[in-house]
């Protein structure tokens, strides 16, 4: 797959009517330097993990909070008992979601249908913000959006969710 663009999630925005805020930032390649280029902005700082099953059979696409810790023998078994859940090499992120480490999220999703992809949300990050934040396909932007609109793009893309305890 191609490496994603700003300019399909820009489309995905409108065809969805979606409102967003964006900044625009020198290139980041970490969330502590986002983090001074966005200082001031409401909304949560998410991560979005891109995970795999010991076997690569099946992928996991978690968001939360990225000040959160990960135990990733607990979010195993919070994802059902997941053999030997791992991360997703560089080249199997971009076949599969378009997109380089540092800049994975639900946009990844955009044109994609797989169905042995599991899409989740961080209870306590969808609880305790109204505004979430990510890398829109390019990390010279910070894209700042309703928190509730991230499940209306994950079904736009024909895929359903679940809201865990990580």
């Amino acid at each position: 797959m191609e490496m994603r663009s700003f300019a399909e999630v820009e489309q995905l925005m409108a065809d969805l009517e979606i409102p967003y805020t964006l900044v625009e930032h020198p290139e980041s390649h970490s969330t502590e330097e986002s983090d001074a280029f966005i200082e001031g902005y409401e909304g949560c700082r998410c991560k979005t993990l891109a995970l795999v099953n010991k076997k690569s059979t099946q992928f996991y696409l978690v968001t939360l909070d990225d000040k959160k810790q990960i135990d990733m023998e607990k979010l195993a078994e919070t994802l059902g008992g997941v053999k030997r859940l791992h991360f997703m090499s560089a080249e199997r992120l971009m076949d599969t979601f378009g997109q380089n480490f540092g800049i994975v999220s639900l946009f990844g999703l955009v044109g994609t249908h797989y169905d042995n992809l599991h899409v989740y949300f961080d209870r306590e990050m969808i609880e305790e913000h109204k505004i979430q934040t990510y890398h829109p396909n390019d990390n010279t932007k910070t894209i700042f959006f309703p928190m509730k609109d991230c499940f209306k793009i994950v079904e736009s893309q024909g895929y359903s969710y679940e809201i865990i305890d990580v």
